[in-house]
């Protein structure tokens, strides 16, 4: 597939990350505790060899994606101590919602009880949804807005909970979680490169069958197994990761005239320990200038890049005015890259 070529990021009013947060269930669940539930024939150390993973969250029934939006929601504006009417618009990453309609971005008005007619939508755009968020708050911010709420991530396992036939390729790989970013204007560039990419080739090499397509053959195929990710190619899906990686890299690295060595940090979606090490490897950046949170929250979807984002600034190691390569790949159909000085 060709690749489109790299186009100037030309803003004249600049965006500036001054916030994240995040909004997790309680409800931890370890390897164990799935073998265990599911009676599945693997151990602990074989499911962390091969994925890198030690635990996910996984919501409860009486979690709602709503209420865990809330929570990432507030706990970003309290860091950034704005409240949530100054907000301009709020854009919404997600997979699956509380409900197709109305959108998720609403349920955040519901749920802060805002009296203010915000603007609000949701797009969807699996692992790097988040990433094409971003992209628009930054134009959006360029065109006016001052304040701009991105929202990301949801609850992928209550399908799982509930599955008719158990898929040991991607039980211990989801987790649940929510992710939000305040982006604010500032009279000092921030944001020096930003490329998307989609290759349609690889279409339906990740589906989850949720839509028109299942009313069909007397309905038989609606059941719980209707919002599972089914993947028929995840060797493909990490080859061409990796191969975006190298090249999303290099158009961004050539767009602003930076080296890889002059990146503080390389952050990316995780969707196993060995994929993220790979994509580490293929740009050639030490895995001491990264993070991974895989182990800890599993495949998040679109929360996974901020949430190591947010891992590295509460950890103190991101500073401000540091360089950040930003990435994100969903299900190889779809990839983003930014570079930005935090």
């Amino acid at each position: 597939m060709e690749l489109p070529e790299i186009q100037p990021l030309k803003i004249q009013r600049y965006a500036k990350i001054l916030s994240l947060g995040k909004g997790l269930p309680e409800n931890v669940l370890t390897n164990q505790d799935i073998i265990d539930r599911y009676q599945i024939r693997a151990t602990d150390r074989a499911v962390k060899y091969s994925l890198g993973i030690e635990e996910r969250r996984w919501a409860k029934p009486e979690d709602t994606v709503e209420d865990l939006m809330k929570k990432a929601v507030q706990d970003c504006l309290d860091k950034a101590q704005i409240p949530f009417e100054k907000i301009d618009r709020i854009l919404v990453a997600r997979l699956v919602g509380d409900y197709n309609l109305p959108p998720s971005s609403i349920g955040i008005l519901h749920k802060m009880a805002s009296q203010k007619g915000i603007p609000a939508f949701d797009i969807t755009s699996a692992c790097s949804g988040f990433l094409h968020a971003m992209d628009l708050a930054i134009r959006y911010i360029d065109s006016g807005d001052d304040l701009v709420l991105v929202v990301g991530g949801g609850i992928t396992t209550r399908a799982i909970q509930d599955w008719n036939v158990i898929d040991t390729k991607t039980i211990f790989s989801f987790g649940d979680a929510l992710v939000a970013m305040l982006l604010g204007c500032d009279d000092q560039k921030h944001f020096f490169a930003s490329y998307i990419l989609t290759n349609s080739l690889l279409y339906d090499t990740a589906l989850i069958p949720l839509g028109s397509s299942l009313l069909k053959n007397n309905n038989k195929d609606i059941s719980w197994d209707m919002f599972n990710m089914r993947i028929s190619d995840p060797k493909g899906i990490a080859a061409s990761t990796i191969e975006y990686t190298k090249a999303i890299a290099g158009k961004l690295l050539k767009e602003t005239g930076l080296s890889i060595e002059e990146i503080s940090y390389f952050i990316t979606s995780d969707q196993s320990s060995l994929l993220w090490e790979a994509q580490c490897a293929a740009i050639g950046i030490p895995k001491e200038k990264s993070m991974s949170l895989f182990h800890q929250y599993g495949n998040t979807i679109a929360a996974m890049p901020i949430l190591n984002l947010n891992g590295l600034v509460e950890s103190g190691k991101l500073q401000r005015d540091q360089w950040v390569m930003l990435m994100a790949h969903g299900a190889g159909a779809s990839s983003a890259g930014m570079i930005l000085k935090y």
